[in-house]
C-alpha cells in the first residue's frame, strides 16, 4: 500500500489537455456535490430547529391537564396547583421551567371591528435554566413584553401585529375584550403594551397575552388555580420520556392517595403531531438529495478516472512489465482519483461553510413567511454532522472508484505498444 501510494503521489494529474479537463470536472463535481449536501444538511437542521422552537414556544413541551374522571368520562376545567402537585412535578422533571397557564377565549372589540382571540395568561413558578419568557420576548416587534406579575400590568395586553393591523391598533391604544363565562358576558378594558409576530400564521391570528390575575378575576378563580401546568426548557430528545415519567409519578401519587385523582399529561409531540410528522419528512428529502449528489459526483469521478487511465496506458504497461500486480496498478489509480476527491472536498468545504456562516450571521436569503413560517432560510452549524458527511463522501468515492480502477489492472502490457 505504501508503494502504490508513493507512486500515485508522484504521478502528475495533469498530462495533456484531456487530463486537465477531466481533473477539473472531477474536482468541480465533488465540490458541487459537497456544497449541496452541506447546505441541505444545514438548512434541514436549521429549519427543524426553528419550527420546533416555535411549536414549543406556543405549546409547552409537557402539559399537566386538570383532573380527569374515567368513570364519568369528563375532565375539570381548572386545576389547583397546590404544593403536593408542584413538588411531584419538580421532583420528576427537575430543571424545567414551570408555568401556571390560563387560556380564556374572548373577543377583542374596537369601535369599528372585532376579532376572536384566545388570551394566554402565564404565571411563572420556577424559572428553570433559561431566561423566563424568552420565546415571547424575542417575538416582540413593537412595544415591550410587560411584567404580568406586576399590578401595573394588570390591564396590559400583547397582541400580534396582524391582529393589530386588522383592528387598527398600535402600542398604547385602548381595546375592549368580551368574555362568555358561565352564561354571562364580562367586559374588560386593556392597554396594548406590545405587538409580536412569530410568522406562525395560525397562532399569530389567534393568540394574545394578558395578565393571569385578570383572567382569574374574569373566571372568579383563586390565585393557585390554572387551566394547566406547562413545562418548558427541556432538551428535545427528553420530552417524550419526561412526559411518560411524569404521568407515571402522578398516577402513583393518585393511587396512594397523595392526589385526589388522575392528572392527564400530554406533550407537544402528541398535540402537534401533524407538524412533527411533516418535519420528519424532511429527512427523506435529504436522503434523496444525498443519493442524487452522490450519483453526480460518482459519474464525474468515474469519467475522470477513465481519462486518467487512457492517458497513462504506457505507464501501466511499464509498471506491469516491471512486475507490478493488478492490485498494485488498481491501487495507484484509486489513490490518484482520491487526490482529486481531496481537492474537491477542500473546495466544497470552503465554499459550503462560507455560505452557511454568511447565511447564519446575516440572513441574506429570505423566505415568504406565509408559506414557510419563517422570514429567512435558517441554517445550523452542525460540525459533527459536517465531519461525518465528509467521511461518507470519501468512503462512497472509494467504493465507486474500485470498479474502473480494476479495469486498469486488466490491461495487457504487450498491447500497450499497439496502443501507442
Amino acid at each position: 500500500m505504501r508503494l502504490t501510494y508513493w507512486i500515485a503521489r508522484r504521478m502528475r494529474l495533469r498530462r495533456g489537455t484531456g487530463s486537465d479537463a477531466g481533473a477539473v470536472i472531477a474536482v468541480a463535481g465533488v465540490a458541487l456535490a459537497l456544497v449541496v449536501l452541506l447546505l441541505s444538511l444545514a438548512v434541514t437542521l436549521g429549519f427543524k430547529d426553528e419550527i420546533r422552537r416555535k411549536l414549543t414556544g406556543f405549546d409547552a413541551q409537557i402539559t399537566v391537564l386538570p383532573l380527569y374522571d374515567p368513570a364519568a368520562g369528563a375532565a375539570e376545567s381548572w386545576l389547583t396547583a397546590d404544593s403536593v402537585l408542584l413538588d411531584i412535578v419538580r421532583t420528576t422533571v427537575p430543571g424545567a421551567e414551570l408555568r401556571l397557564a390560563i387560556r380564556q377565549p374572548g373577543i377583542l372589540k374596537t369601535d369599528n371591528d372585532f376579532h376572536g382571540i384566545i388570551l394566554h395568561g402565564q404565571q411563572l413558578v420556577d424559572t428553570g435554566d433559561g431566561e423566563p419568557f424568552a420565546f415571547e420576548k424575542e417575538n416582540i416587534v413593537d412595544g415591550e413584553w410587560p411584567d404580568f406579575s406586576s399590578p401595573e400590568a394588570f390591564d396590559a395586553i400583547v397582541i400580534s401585529r396582524p391582529v393589530a393591523s386588522m383592528l387598527g391598533l398600535k402600542v398604547g391604544d385602548k381595546v375592549y375584550s368580551n368574555f362568555f363565562v358561565d352564561g354571562n358576558i364580562k367586559a374588560r378594558r386593556h392597554t396594548v403594551a406590545g405587538l409580536y409576530e412569530s410568522y406562525f400564521g395560525e397562532y399569530d391570528a389567534n393568540v394574545a397575552y394578558a395578565s393571569p390575575a385578570l383572567l382569574r378575576r374574569v373566571a372568579s378563580r383563586d390565585s393557585l388555580d390554572a387551566g394547566r401546568i406547562d413545562l418548558r426548557g427541556l432538551p428535545s430528545a427528553q420530552i417524550e420520556e419526561a412526559s411518560q415519567a411524569l404521568y407515571g409519578a402522578l398516577a402513583k401519587a393518585s393511587a396512594t392517595g397523595r392526589l385526589r385523582g388522575i392528572y392527564p399529561v400530554t406533550s407537544v409531540e402528541r398535540t402537534d403531531a401533524v407538524y412533527f410528522n411533516w418535519l420528519s419528512l424532511l429527512d427523506t428529502n435529504v436522503a434523496v438529495i444525498f443519493i442524487l449528489m452522490l450519483c453526480v459526483a460518482g459519474f464525474t469521478l468515474v469519467s475522470s478516472l477513465f481519462i486518467l487511465i487512457l492517458e497513462r496506458i504506457s505507464d501501466i504497461g511499464i509498471l506491469r512489465a516491471l512486475g507490478a500486480g493488478g492490485r498494485a496498478v488498481s491501487g495507484i489509480f484509486v489513490w490518484m482519483a482520491l487526490r482529486l476527491v481531496g481537492i474537491g472536498l477542500i473546495v466544497g468545504n470552503v465554499v459550503g461553510l462560507t455560505l452557511i456562516i454568511v447565511q447564519h450571521s446575516f440572513h441574506i436569503i429570505p423566505l415568504d413567511p406565509t408559506m414557510y413560517y419563517l422570514s429567512y432560510v435558517p441554517v445550523r452549524l452542525a460540525w459533527g454532522g459536517f465531519i461525518l458527511l465528509n467521511i461518507g463522501v470519501v468512503a462512497a468515492a472509494w467504493l465507486i472508484l474500485i470498479l474502473p480502477a480494476r479495469l486498469a489492472a486488466r490491461i495487457d502490457p504487450a498491447k500497450t505498444m499497439q496502443y501507442e
